[in-house]
């Protein structure tokens, strides 16, 4: 009698395993460049709040 593992080598030479498609792999896209960002005056003021108008107290506790 023959072994399990001598039985189990034997029926695998029988049976091949169906081989598995390769897969393609996948190519890497470049990334586009990017182009610096130019500010005008007016934006960089917006960003720093500096042209946010200031809530103060006026007659009868209004908000101007």
């Amino acid at each position: 009698m023959k072994t399990m593992e001598e039985q189990l080598q034997q029926w695998k030479k029988a049976n091949p395993l169906p081989a598995k498609p390769k897969r393609k792999q996948k190519t890497k896209k470049k990334q586009p460049v990017k182009q610096s960002e130019s500010f005008t005056e007016r934006d960089m003021r917006y960003l720093m709040n500096s042209d946010m108008k200031t809530l103060r107290r006026g007659r009868g506790s209004a908000y101007k």
